[in-house]
């Protein structure tokens, strides 16, 4: 297959180059390096390190997006690969580094076949996905201010499908990603006087199991939503009742209404156990990265090319929503499109985002050229049809 040598290149050449959010500067020079190579227009430093690409192809049609990200993890690696990172402590343990040799390698066709495709192709690599500040920053910055796209495709690795696999499904796949912090408020005193004080600890640790009961109970269980404490802080001492206890955690949800429906059962819960105890609380509550919600119209377009250009792929096309935050929900907001799955899961292998031992196997690029390719033929191509 054409261009494969140059994915796995590519792949090997960004792996050993991890970067966290935000510092993504060499990983932003080879992006740029490389798509000039290609002959797009290049513009760096959008959203602090993000890099737009943009290539005008012989004939007039429609812009079409892909968006990979670029940021890597605070993880020491221990898949044990000759190419394993060069940064210690840092490694592409969510795949992002796959995902850029990707739209890489399907810029370079696009490149190599720009004589017969109409339309304008907008390679968006962005930064901070891991700390969904990225998008937010390429938007503000005014990515789409020049092109406006009509249709924009993310791609992700996803271990739970099988590599050669592709994963797509209307609707929501992701979730609203939002944290909170809550203080509850007492009067400290002697551990040997508990009945003097108003003892935030108790507020703390009641809240916690009357919020876990209510979640239960008062959602509805064919919507998936997850509450999750992280931490738990307060006192100095084993026998001083302190003043405060501070409490953070983060919800999931699939749905907006799930979203505000899980923010009023915190504040039953919170204000429920500090009234017991005669104290108070306060919540701060940060909605975070939106759901990313895949555009039904766009889905079937991709169905439909998949079908025709790749009849022999598995294409998975329910089950795939999960409760993980992803801030290519931002760029959606904007534009219909998609979050496209390659299926990167391998047997006997670590299957899981995030972890030292995960690798993205070569299968995986492979599986994800050849559908961003069938993307730009099917958006771009085509022109006998279009005449």
């Amino acid at each position: 297959m054409e261009n494969i040598h140059y994915l796995e290149s590519v792949f090997e050449q960004l792996h050993q180059h991890p970067e966290v959010s935000l510092q993504e500067k060499w990983t932003a020079q080879f992006v740029a390096t490389e798509l000039r190579k290609f002959g797009f227009t290049v513009t760096t430093g959008v959203g602090g390190t993000g890099v737009v690409g943009v290539l005008e192809c012989e004939h007039q049609g429609p812009v079409l997006a892909l968006r990979s990200d670029m940021d890597a993890l605070p993880v020491q690696e221990k898949t044990g690969v000759d190419y394993a990172s060069c940064n210690p402590g840092v490694m592409h343990a969510c795949g992002h580094d796959s995902h850029m040799a990707i739209a890489l390698g399907a810029c370079a066709y696009a490149a190599q076949n720009r004589e017969s495709l109409a339309g304008i192709l907008l390679a968006i690599f962005q930064p901070a996905e891991e700390t969904v500040v990225g998008a937010l920053a390429m938007l503000a910055d005014g990515v789409f201010s020049e092109y406006q796209p009509e249709r924009l495709v993310g791609i992700h690795n996803w271990p739970k499908l099988p590599a050669g696999s592709l994963g797509l499904q209307k609707g929501p796949i992701t979730a609203f990603a939002d944290r909170f912090r809550v203080i509850f408020r007492g009067q400290g005193g002697h551990g040997a006087f508990p009945h003097t004080t108003k003892d935030p600890i108790a507020m703390a640790t009641n809240a916690v199991q009357a919020a876990f009961s209510l979640t239960r109970r008062k959602t509805d269980s064919l919507y998936p939503q997850v509450l999750s404490f992280g931490v738990i802080q307060g006192g100095t001492s084993f026998n001083v009742i302190p003043e405060t206890v501070m409490v953070e955690g983060t919800v999931r949800t699939l749905r907006r209404d799930d979203q505000e429906l899980m923010i009023s059962l915190l504040h039953q819960a919170f204000g429920s156990a500090a009234a017991l105890y005669g104290g108070s609380y306060e919540l701060e509550y940060d909605k975070g990265v939106p759901s990313v919600i895949n555009n039904a119209t766009v889905v079937e377009e991709l169905q439909g090319f998949f079908t025709n250009q790749l009849p022999d792929t598995t294409v998975v096309t329910a089950g795939l929503a999960s409760l993980i935050g992803e801030d290519v929900a931002y760029f959606l907001q904007e534009v219909p499109g998609v979050l496209l799955y390659v299926g990167s899961g391998q047997e006997g292998a670590i299957n899981e985002l995030h972890n030292p031992s995960f690798l993205v196997p070569r299968q995986s690029l492979k599986t994800g050229y050849k559908a961003l390719v069938c993307i730009i033929n099917g958006y771009l191509g085509n022109l006998e049809g279009r005449r």
